[in-house]
């Protein structure tokens, strides 16, 4: 609608006898173009353009159809043509405005221009609350961005050490509340500095990304994750790990980093890149605090590198590993996310996992509405956290339900029930190779 005052107009009218009188009354208010209408075309087409002001005259219609064109059209303001008995009537359907029978074309213009009015008004200020919210959500997305930003090693992509930090002193008060155990791993480059000087420090980068996404790929569990504690050192948090664990996850980490075969020309220990890891787990009860279990782990770190680095250092009864989790992880390709969503992911996963197993319940019981709902609602959070894999096992349970398909909604149902238990999460961001990228096994000297 033009909001100087000219505007488009539908007539409602099975009688044809007072068109002439409405027109008038129109075209003086300032209506550029007039349409006609019966009200069954009127409910079942679909004008074009909208109009920005609908006239209804009631005794043609009937005040049942009158309601269906107010829910008909929602967004348009309509002024009825009543008698002064139905106004109530009129007014309780929804109307804007009424004007009443024997029509007279001055109180009819001033009703209209008063609805227009009205409508240019609320015009306006849907106009502006549309701008003031379109810039709150940009101001809320650009906040999100820079947190997420600040939350980021930007050379390795995995969380830094101020994030790094804040999600360890949450595990820890976690762990606190349901008296877990909860392990770290302290990791060190071997000989970083010579390997510097070496090759270079761009070459140095580039070994740094190398190492860090090996590592990222060796934490399996939606709350396990990888900082970088500053330099070449970087720290595991493992919640809900206890000893062994952490031991198992340690040599891991350290296996993986050799298997690169980075060449190392420059190191005391070996002919290529490696780690030395310390572990440590405690039970957090008590008055204990989150320092001292890094501390441990630093000290067992030092112990190892004292004793000739490349290896994992930590105490920790022996035990044989099993192999099953190993075979179920195998099963799912891992879920890249940002490190900035390292504290809800697992959150959102446990809250999934509780979904299915009420989705398996309602299976059960024959309750299929709340499948769909359930089904509904995990497509939503599913694209929210970038879980493709979960949105389009909840689509094939809302396609099951619509076909009645009971088997296939059990299988779906224990699929994805697998999937958010056995997935591997991977905190890191997508980084760039250093500019100016050189070989890693071509010495600086040979350049």
């Amino acid at each position: 609608m033009n909001l100087a005052g000219l505007f488009n107009a539908l007539v409602i009218n099975d009688d044809a006898s007072q068109d002439a009188c409405i027109r008038h009354a129109l075209s003086d208010a300032g209506c550029l173009d007039i349409e006609t209408a019966s009200s069954e075309h009127a409910l079942l087409g679909d004008p074009d353009p909208t109009p920005d002001l609908i006239v209804v005259d009631v005794p043609a219609v009937g005040s049942g159809v009158l309601q269906r064109l107010v829910a008909r059209f929602r967004e348009v303001p309509i002024v009825a043509l009543c008698s002064a008995s139905t106004m109530d009537v009129a007014f309780a359907a929804g109307v804007a405005d009424c004007a009443v029978q024997p029509i007279r074309a001055d109180e009819l213009r001033s009703r209209l221009r008063k609805t227009l009015r009205f409508r240019n008004e609320n015009v306006r200020r849907t106009h502006r609350e549309r701008k003031m919210s379109d810039a709150i959500a940009a101001l809320q997305q650009e906040k999100q961005d820079l947190e997420r930003l600040v939350c980021v090693d930007p050379l390795t992509g995995v969380a830094n050490r101020r994030h790094t930090f804040a999600l360890l002193e949450a595990e820890w008060r976690r762990a606190a509340r349901e008296r877990l155990a909860l392990g770290v791993v302290m990791i060190d480059l071997d000989c970083y500095h010579s390997y510097n000087e070496q090759y270079g420090h761009l070459g140095g980068d580039t070994c740094l990304q190398r190492v860090t996404e090996a590592m990222v790929t060796c934490l399996r569990r939606p709350s396990d994750f990888l900082g970088r504690y500053g330099g070449e050192e970087f720290i595991a948090v493992l919640p809900n790990t206890d000893a062994v664990g952490a031991k198992i996850v340690s040599e891991r980490l350290r296996s993986s980093v050799e298997a690169l075969a980075i060449p190392h020309a420059a190191s005391m220990c070996s002919q290529v890149v490696t780690i030395t890891a310390g572990f440590a787990s405690l039970r957090v009860l008590g008055d204990l605090s989150v320092d001292r279990l890094v501390a441990a782990a630093d000290a067992a770190l030092l112990r190892a590198k004292a004793q000739g680095r490349n290896q994992v250092g930590g105490d920790a009864p022996l035990t044989r590993p099993s192999r099953v989790s190993g075979q179920m992880w195998q099963r799912f390709a891992p879920v890249f996310a940002d490190p900035w969503f390292a504290d809800r992911i697992p959150h959102f996963l446990d809250d999934v996992r509780d979904e299915v197993r009420g989705i398996s319940h309602a299976l059960h019981t024959g309750h299929l509405d709340h499948v769909r709902k359930a089904a509904q609602a995990l497509k939503l959070s599913a694209v929210e956290f970038g879980f493709l894999e979960i949105g389009r096992h909840a689509a094939a349970l809302e396609h099951g339900v619509d076909l009645g398909h009971h088997e296939t909604l059990r299988h779906s149902a224990e699929e994805l029930l697998q999937y958010v238990t056995h997935v591997q999460v991977v905190y890191r961001r997508p980084t760039r190779a250093p500019i100016g990228d050189y070989p890693l096994e071509t010495p600086t000297g040979a350049l």
